[in-house]
């Protein structure tokens, strides 16, 4: 059986090539990035008092991570989190718990199956090109031009030297008036992005979510265009973390949801900030409205929904992807209570399915076989509708 942590520890050392407890408390929506800012600019003692749910749960999860990491053989190093533009050796904390900051400050690698370097390879300009690439992972521009300057004396033809200087010098964007969006679009894609990945690993972020804000303030009068869906304030505001924004931009655009693109947005955004049934309304939306593209609920949404849209796509006889909705719902009952029945204006076949599996659960107990007068005439009705979900609505009825 799948596991949802263990798939997403996947996905971040595919992505990243790393595993850290951060990028996985990101990941899994337990930590807001703007809390995380404020605590790398010093304004947080302990980060583990702003993340969101159970701290034992959030333990539990970590120490569940890191037993992951090892059975994979990674390979284990210390981490330290200082100040962002603080010069000082001081670090920042996780936890007043010595062994949760142990785990916290604790970074996991493949194993390099790779020869050791040449023996003359110049260990002092590596390691600057290092304390470079840290400097600007802290945010402190000053100090990486310092090393920088380090570095071109001692290897002016180092292989990371321009990946360096042109990074320390996207500074400069974020003072300047962005005259073209897409072109700050196509620059921070294109060009800052891969550079980031390259240099900076997992904490490309660090460096690439204020050219996303500064993006998103360029673009605030900009109304959604479908054929340039990343061309609007609500994406890059996605890009930044900055899910509470996205919902207010979303919201303002007349229409957004007859756009795919908003939708999806709008209910990952939702997710991230735990509104669970307002983001799993949307993405039944999504599924009824632009089946095509529903798909991307089996690869970005939350770990839970993936494994569901994984069980989903295996059912047999399959299903179309507009009766995802009806057959979560079905494999979920619980979630009458949380979800509104739908009104009139939505009605249609798929709506309507989705409907009479909500008054079968709504009017007759989940888990009774036997019939009542309320179930046999929605029985008869999602038959007609529906006779493949009518199966396997049988199935759990056994």
């Amino acid at each position: 059986m799948n596991n949802p942590l263990h798939n997403c520890i996947d996905q971040l050392l595919m992505e990243q090539g790393a595993y850290t407890p951060l990028n996985l408390l990101l990941a899994e929506g337990r930590l807001d990035y703007g809390d995380y800012e404020a605590w790398r600019s010093g304004h947080i003692r302990y980060l583990e008092e702003v993340l969101f749910g159970d701290p034992v749960q959030i333990s539990q999860m970590i120490e569940q991570a890191e037993a992951y990491a090892i059975a994979l053989k990674l390979v284990s190093e210390p981490l330290r989190y200082r100040i962002w533009g603080d010069d000082s050796n001081s670090t920042l904390s996780f936890s007043q718990h010595p062994a949760r900051e142990q785990s916290f400050c604790t970074k996991y690698c493949p194993s390099e199956d790779q020869p050791q370097l040449d023996l003359f390879m110049d260990a002092t300009a590596s390691n600057l090109a290092n304390r470079t690439a840290q400097a600007l992972i802290n945010r402190n521009n000053s100090e990486a031009k310092r090393l920088l300057q380090r570095l071109f004396d001692a290897d002016p033809g180092h292989a990371r030297l321009g990946a360096l200087e042109r990074l320390i010098e996207a500074e400069q964007q974020l003072h300047c008036t962005i005259t073209d969006p897409q072109k700050y679009l196509l620059y921070i894609q294109d060009e800052l992005t891969p550079l980031a990945e390259d240099e900076l690993g997992s904490a490309n972020h660090n460096l690439l979510v204020p050219h996303w804000r500064h993006l998103t303030i360029a673009l605030a009068d900009t109304l959604f265009n479908p054929a340039h869906p990343t061309l609007h304030p609500s994406y890059t505001a996605t890009k930044a973390y900055d899910w509470q924004q996205v919902i207010h931009i979303i919201q303002a655009e007349a229409g957004w949801q007859q756009h795919a693109d908003l939708l999806w947005r709008y209910a990952k955004a939702n997710e991230q900030l735990h509104h669970p049934a307002v983001a799993l309304q949307t993405y039944f939306q999504l599924c009824w409205d632009f089946p095509d593209i529903a798909g991307v609920i089996g690869k970005q949404a939350a770990a839970p929904l993936q494994q569901a849209w994984r069980h989903f796509l295996a059912l047999d006889p399959e299903l179309p992807n507009e009766l995802f909705p009806a057959w979560y719902l079905m494999s979920q009952p619980g979630l009458i209570h949380q979800l509104p029945a739908l009104d009139n204006a939505q009605q249609n076949t798929d709506t309507q399915t989705y409907q009479v599996i909500y008054g079968l659960y709504q009017k007759t107990n989940p888990g009774a076989a036997s019939l009542n007068a309320a179930s046999i005439p929605l029985r008869s009705e999602l038959k007609q509708l529906s006779p493949t979900l009518f199966t396997h609505y049988m199935q759990t009825q056994r």
